[in-house]
């Protein structure tokens, strides 16, 4: 009976000692039991990896000098990132401001009136923010009969441009996901904090890119005028948006004279003027005019060459322009064509219909 009962107590000693081991166990379980009923109570949250910040664009035009129908149009915003990666270009319908969203990195920007694609006299090239230039498309190669020298003559003038530019402006990864971001208030370099939330804004002031010169013809017996161009040499070749720095190459410049007035009082004198766009033009240098008219009897043309200078001046309305005032001698008198007398009729309101003939170049 008693070595029943000594085994009887070993096998109570094991099977105490089993259940102590396994508390463990049970303690590592009913704690995971209670987290998971935790975790279960509590509210899920989706976790969102932001690659983009969001931008907003404001273009101040009060000194760009383009004329009151460009706000008819939209503007251009072209960032460049320093990375060499492909350029984004920003259509913006409302000239004014626009939103665009960035990936992280350094940008250089430029924008500008219009699209690339709004020009009808101009056009652009170059693939990067120092490259991209604007040119005429409208550019004629003539050669003089005589010394059979070539002369390249952009023959419409190109639309007033204006660009501003930002450069190494830098998205960094806190400003990535503002679009969805509490009220508060940043500051970056190339930027300005504005109200709402975290609003990054990129302000930009563009300038007038092109030179608008004014030409003036005095002549005596412009009535025997019907048409009259101009042709002026040493106009720059293009322009670069992002530093607004004029080309070095030149080309000749073709416009029209198109604003015929008579002197008060005299039937027979008056000026001849023709304003027109040029990209740049250096007036340190010496420039030439040539003055081409055709007369009322639709054959004869007039043509002389000026040495010129040219000045700033301000017109009627404030707009600073290049100046270039020339006379030019007499007119020969000629019959009009068609008609039993000499001279032209001064009191002839619209001059564009008697435009039919071309003016010989």
């Amino acid at each position: 009976m008693r070595r029943i009962s000594d085994k009887r107590l070993v096998i109570s000693d094991k099977r105490r000692n089993a259940d102590i081991a396994h508390v463990p166990y049970y303690f590592s379980f009913l704690c995971a039991l209670c987290c998971l009923l935790l975790l279960w109570g509590c509210d899920r949250r989706d976790i969102t990896y932001y690659t983009e910040a969001e931008f907003s664009i404001r273009v101040d035009w009060s000194h760009s000098r383009l004329d009151a129908e460009e706000s008819g149009y939209g503007a251009t915003a072209v960032f460049y990132p320093q990375d060499g990666s492909f350029p984004i270009t920003v259509l913006m319908g409302d000239r004014n401001s626009e939103r665009v969203r960035l990936h992280t990195g350094r940008y250089d920007v430029i924008v500008f009136n219009r699209s690339f694609t709004d020009f009808g006299s101009l056009a652009f090239r170059g693939e990067s923010f120092r490259g991209l230039e604007a040119y005429s498309r409208d550019v004629e190669t003539r050669t003089d009969p005589v010394t059979r020298t070539e002369t390249r003559v952009i023959v419409s003038s190109p639309e007033k441009l204006a660009s501003g530019v930002t450069e190494g402006f830098e998205v960094s990864e806190e400003m990535l996901g503002n679009y969805s971001a509490p009220s508060s208030s940043h500051s970056r370099s190339g930027m300005s904090s504005g109200t709402g939330s975290d609003d990054y804004t990129l302000s930009f002031a563009p300038l007038c890119l092109t030179r608008e010169v004014k030409v003036q013809i005095n002549v005596t017996g412009l009535n025997n005028i019907r048409s009259a161009v101009g042709i002026l040499t040493g106009v720059s070749e293009s322009v670069n948006l992002s530093t607004g720095k004029a080309s070095g190459e030149t080309v000749s410049q073709q416009f029209t004279l198109d604003d015929i007035r008579f002197t008060d009082g005299s039937p027979f004198n008056g000026t001849l003027t023709g304003v027109f766009n040029a990209f740049g033009f250096d007036t340190a240098i010496s420039h030439k005019l040539t003055v081409k008219a055709l007369l009322v009897d639709g054959k004869t043309v007039f043509e002389e060459t000026f040495d010129i200078t040219a000045h700033e001046l301000e017109d009627e309305t404030g707009t600073l322009l290049l100046y270039i005032e020339v006379t030019a001698p007499p007119i020969p008198d000629v019959k009009p064509e068609g008609g039993a007398d000499s001279g032209f009729d001064a009191d002839v309101d619209d001059w564009g219909d008697e435009e039919e003939n071309e003016l010989p170049m």
